[in-house]
């Protein structure tokens, strides 16, 4: 079947525009992918890593604070078995009248300090309705008198404390770490309990800044945030939390309900990752990389939107498809007058050829070109011209010869 030069032309324009695009599609723009993905993934692990050491080490000083309070010889004399002595009650006196307690809070940045002897009887306390009440029966001190260090969830207060509004209030995300205090026979006397200021570790997740949508925060193993999340205000506005993220917001995909992935696999007791995006606590479709913290039964997850993380690459391959659309249309377009240009002459020359074979000798190609195509219309009338000088034979002996 007989097929223009023209489009040929088009179609061998058409592969040459479109080749690079189906490079850059298919081979480019992949690689190109996949190392963002690893990228951003890292960056996430790094994050979470990062604040899974910065908890610990937190914690490891909280804990700090609690021994040095009880390896305070004054504290270990308040624990000695003269019950009531007046030792014991001008040591008490001397620590009231230098503010200790005041100073401790001061210095560590706690909420409470609790001082118990080995019977549980509150000794020296910031609150002072609580000096000689019996302790005995709560876990922080039962565990502390057994020689153990004891560090509680995060857990709502059962006691009105200092909110992120400065306001006292009942049921803020509270911790209670306890150590038990020895004398120098290395007998526990009893136990110091510490209240700890849970808003510092709301600092600590939200010190790394990971772009504009990323976040890491903390949950227990019931799925629950333990710290503040990045979008507080919005999940108020939606009604979700009524005063904070922590211990209010259950980490469930809103839509089904149901904990979202990072989670599910976090409380596991695993790290790892998903970059291929999972629906988070907004209803958002997010990278993430959870890392499970076994010795305090927390999980540390940091995630970023899917837009953000990927929107670079999505931008890239828009333009390039963009520009190789803009690209291939003019391609098509000059393809089409090019082709029209060079095959419009070689279209008429074929004519003229047609009619010289069929007899027409007094024809000529008018068409001046340096080109070969110019050449070929020379050549055209040159043959036009000898065939017309040569003598024609009578057609009845045309006829005979042909026979």
């Amino acid at each position: 079947m007989f097929k223009p030069t023209k489009s040929k032309l088009s179609i061998f324009f058409l592969i040459l525009t479109f080749l690079p695009l189906l490079v850059m599609r298919l081979v480019v723009y992949p690689i190109t992918f996949q190392t963002l993905k690893e990228e951003i993934i890292t960056n996430l692990e790094i994050a979470a890593h990062k604040q899974a050491e910065l908890v610990t080490k937190w914690m490891e000083e909280c804990t700090s604070d609690a021994q040095s309070v009880a390896n305070n010889p004054f504290v270990v004399l308040c624990m000695q078995s003269t019950r009531e002595g007046k030792e014991r009650a001008e040591i008490l006196q001397y620590l009231d009248t230098v503010k200790y307690v005041d100073y401790l809070l001061a210095e560590c940045g706690h909420k409470e300090v609790i001082i118990a002897d080995r019977n549980g009887i509150v000794r020296i306390s910031s609150r002072k309705e609580l000096v000689g009440t019996d302790i005995s029966t709560k876990d922080f001190f039962r565990t502390a008198i057994e020689g153990a260090f004891f560090t509680s969830n995060i857990i709502p207060s059962d006691i009105p404390i200092e909110n992120e509004s400065g306001e006292l209030e009942v049921g803020v995300p509270t911790m209670l770490v306890s150590v038990p205090v020895k004398d120098r026979s290395n007998a526990i006397a009893g136990a110091v309990t510490i209240r700890i200021d849970v808003s510092e570790m709301n600092a600590l997740m939200q010190n790394v800044h990971l772009g504009k949508t990323g976040e890491t925060y903390l949950v227990n193993a019931q799925g629950y945030m333990l710290t503040e999340s990045r979008f507080t205000e919005d999940l108020k506005g939606q009604r979700r939390i009524n005063k904070r993220s922590a211990l209010e917001l259950k980490v469930v995909d809103p839509g089904t309900g149901i904990m979202t992935r990072g989670i599910r696999e976090c409380i596991k007791g695993s790290e790892g990752f998903y970059a291929d995006g999972y629906r988070d606590y907004r209803g958002v479709n997010v990278l993430g990389f959870w890392h499970w913290m076994p010795d305090y039964g927390w999980g540390v997850i940091a995630e970023i939107d899917v837009i953000e993380g990927y929107g670079r690459v999505y931008k890239l391959r828009d333009y390039i498809m963009f520009v190789f659309g803009t690209v291939a249309i003019a391609v098509i377009i000059i393809a089409f007058f090019l082709g029209k240009k060079i095959s419009a002459p070689l279209h008429y020359l074929t004519g003229i050829s047609k009619k010289i074979a069929d007899g027409d000798y007094c024809i000529r190609a008018v068409y001046q070109s340096d080109d070969e195509v110019g050449e070929l219309a020379c050549a055209i009338n040159k043959m036009a011209e000898t065939l017309e000088k040569r003598p024609r034979l009578p057609e009845s002996e045309n006829d005979e010869k042909s026979i």
